[in-house]
């Protein structure tokens, strides 16, 4: 991972495409087809590298098979086509510029399409997976079909890295069947799940990933000024989340309204508004250093083995279209969950505790989607760990968790979590015969009838931060459901919650009647519910919202956000713990809207984030800087002798508010301009217009529509 964001876009055909793409100044890298004459591929990767765009090749493979075509999607065969020699040669040209080739595009596809799609042929080759009789059948069968293609790519085509561009939850084993660049294509699906997803995949298997952006096809209706905003924000959003490109598959150059049949000419106002914005990204990628490393994440949701839910359309567990055990259930409908993280309490709930409100933006903005398989390693930079949908425990998988808690992990899961057989449509069979007690203290011993029954929380956490709705036993038992409690013998848990059908209530009784154990581990804990019901189930999923908001509020760190959750942040740690760069995106459309940083109790004044728009501001121990205009780029941050000394780069010349949030007094000097801020003092400093040596994106004008009378091809690869 670099701290250069490639910003771009998809090309008309050949090389004129390319030069058209330079002419208008529209990034960085480029998605293209590959013209079947030798002498124009050729002149396309000689045109890259002399140019410094990465490019990236669209698909030369059919959709689910081994059948070649031209860009103009007619078929060949493989004798009329290049050698593996002859095309490594051909890439070969463009040097370090040679980005990678798109293969099995939307694989993904034949666990979220409809299944209409795949048995009558309209997406490609695709066809549906072979019958499965159990979860980890169906995950290897998915691995299988998979791999077998990527082998065929490999062997037959070229060397070099492989993309594969997708929507859905399954990035994790595309990385896993050899994937080398994960690509996530938004806006199918909601963006704030694939990208934690994509980016919890690329951290587990050190895949770099970005984003094709499908403006096209689900962009919106029309292209109107929402559409455009749409456009806007999703570019930023990928920004801010960690995409390492950002490319849009259509919709800069010229397109078609699908609902329409309206055509959008190239030169209109629409896309030249689309460019315009594209331009602006990639100005600030080339102004602006994002630290490496993609932006702080501590609370990870685990993807269990053989969890097979496409978190998009289908509604059937891994594309297995036979029998009703496939149809989709609390295993997968547990990703919906997940979005709860990013929306903010109804005033009405009065299980909200503390000063502040903190749901509406998970800890540091960000959570992650983390596969089960990753290493040990992999899982320890998550401070807490929660699993939701299906997983199959092994005692391989069984022994890594504990090694996590052990470790300092937080560990919050579910009894269905610890069955060992991975059959939807039996009844579930328990890792250990049910003896957990090395793990969450309990043995599991048998189970009760079901029954409607209600919840009532006797006791806190002992973790920090975990303020669970503890209320006299003497009230109305809450997330009232038809559940399954287990029978369970404690051996080193407490009971925090404990289930009850009556008002009146003795706690004694009700702690020997678990919903909610805790158990200290080493120097973490596991919060385990003893259910037999998945944490969507209908009668449970009450109580799953009120957990995840407890976890998210307790998780949260030293920086937050109080604001609305229209507003997305991230924090991305600077080198050597200098401090942080904080992007902030306001993604309603039309409002503007207020926001404060809190710094380690402390609060910062309020800040307008204007509607549709993106901001940068920085760290230092208890001073923010925030410049007025987001196109600049630290230089040098440290302190001296209670002095932070700044240097900024800038596009413009403009006023940046600093702001000492610490107890003492502290000095700021940025580009020479000193401003001595008393403890909660707020300043504004002029910042000249700063410019490096040879430097090129620092034109203030550089998003302007530059002239261009050559033909603008809107036939993209998609």
């Amino acid at each position: 991972m670099t701290n250069r964001v490639l910003i771009g876009a998809s090309t008309g055909p050949g090389l004129e495409g390319l030069q058209a793409f330079v002419a208008l100044r529209l990034g960085n890298c480029a998605l293209a087809d590959l013209p079947f004459d030798r002498d124009e591929a050729v002149a396309m990767m000689r045109f890259c590298r002399e140019h410094e765009i990465t490019l990236f090749l669209s698909e030369l493979v059919y959709r689910g098979s081994t059948q070649l075509y031209r860009p103009e999607k007619t078929r060949i065969a493989r004798d009329e086509f290049w050698s593996k020699d002859e095309l490594n040669a051909i890439l070969a040209e463009a040097g370090e510029f040679y980005g990678g080739r798109m293969t099995i595009g939307e694989a993904g596809g034949v666990l979220y399409w409809p299944k209409h799609y795949l048995f009558r042929g309209t997406v490609g080759a695709y066809s549906a997976l072979p019958p499965c009789d159990t979860m980890l059948e169906a995950r290897e069968a998915y691995l299988a079909y998979l791999r077998e293609f990527i082998r065929f790519e490999r062997e037959e085509l070229s060397d070099g890295p492989l993309m594969d561009v997708d929507s859905s939850l399954a990035f994790r084993y595309h990385a896993e069947a050899g994937i080398d660049i994960l690509c996530h294509e938004a806006l199918p699906g909601d963006p704030h799940r694939m990208q934690a997803a994509i980016r919890g995949a690329a951290r587990a298997y050190d895949r770099p990933w970005g984003t094709h952006i499908a403006m096209g096809w689900y962009g919106g209706v029309t292209v109107d000024e929402l559409w455009m905003r749409r456009w806007k924000t999703s570019v930023w959003h990928c920004y801010l989340t960690g995409s390492e490109f950002i490319y849009p598959e259509s919709g800069h150059l010229a397109l078609t309204e699908h609902q329409t049949g309206r055509h959008v000419e190239a030169r209109g106002p629409e896309m030249l508004a689309a460019r315009r914005i594209l331009r602006e990204a990639w100005q600030f990628s080339l102004v602006h250093q994002r630290p490496v490393g993609g932006p702080k994440v501590t609370l990870g949701i685990l993807s269990g083995y053989g969890d097979g839910a496409p978190g998009l359309w289908n509604p059937w567990a891994w594309g297995q279209f036979h029998g009703e055990k496939w149809l989709a259930g609390p295993p997968e409908q547990a990703w919906e969950l997940v979005d709860q993280l990013h929306r903010r309490e109804e005033w009405s709930n009065y299980t909200v505790q503390g000063e502040r409100d903190w749901s509406g933006n998970p800890p540091y903005g960000q959570y992650d989607i983390v596969p089960i398989e990753a290493d040990l390693e992999k899982l320890q930079r998550y401070g807490c760990l929660v699993l939701l949908g299906w997983n199959t425990m092994t005692e391989e998988l069984y022994a890594k968790l504990k090694a996590y808690v052990e470790g300092g992990g937080r560990l919050v899961l579910s009894l269905p979590h610890l069955r060992a057989d991975a059959d939807r449509g039996a009844e579930p069979q328990l890792l250990r015969g049910g003896d957990f007690s090395d793990l969450c203290g309990v043995r599991v011993t048998g189970m009760l009838d079901t029954s409607v029954r209600g919840v009532k929380f006797l006791e806190h956490s002992s973790l920090p931060g975990y303020r669970l709705p503890v209320a006299d036993v003497n009230c109305d038992p809450r997330f009232l459901g038809s559940f399954t409690p287990a029978e369970v013998e404690l051996t080193t848990a407490r009971v925090l919650a404990g289930w009850d059908v009556l008002f009146t209530g003795d706690a004694e009784k009700v702690a020997q009647q678990p919903v909610l154990v805790e158990n200290r581990l080493g120097e973490g804990t596991v919060l385990l519910v003893t259910l037999r019901e998945y944490p969507a189930d209908e009668a449970v999923v009450g109580l799953t919202r009120e957990l995840l908001r407890v976890v998210s509020a307790a998780e949260q760190g030293e920086l937050r956000l109080i604001g609305s959750d229209r507003v997305r942040y991230a924090v991305y740690d600077l080198e050597d713990g200098r401090g942080q760069a904080i992007y902030l995106l306001n993604t309603d459309p039309d409002y503007s809207a207020p926001a404060r940083l809190w710094m380690d109790g402390r609060e910062s004044a309020e800040f307008l984030l204007p509607a549709n728009e993106f901001v940068v501001t920085y760290r230092f121990g208890s001073v923010l800087v925030l410049p007025m205009d987001r196109r600049v780029n630290l230089q040098s941050a440290r302190w001296r002798d209670g002095t932070l000394e700044l240097a900024l780069h800038s596009v413009l010349a403009q006023e940046v508010c600093v702001e000492n949030l610490g107890p003492d007094a502290v000095t700021v000097a940025l580009n020479g301009s000193v401003a001595e801020l008393a403890a909660g003092a707020l300043d504004r400093l002029p910042l000249e217009r700063s410019v490096p040596p040879d430097a090129f994106g620092y034109e203030p004008e550089f998003a302007d529509e530059p002239a261009y009378e050559g033909e603008i091809n809107s036939r993209t690869a998609y």
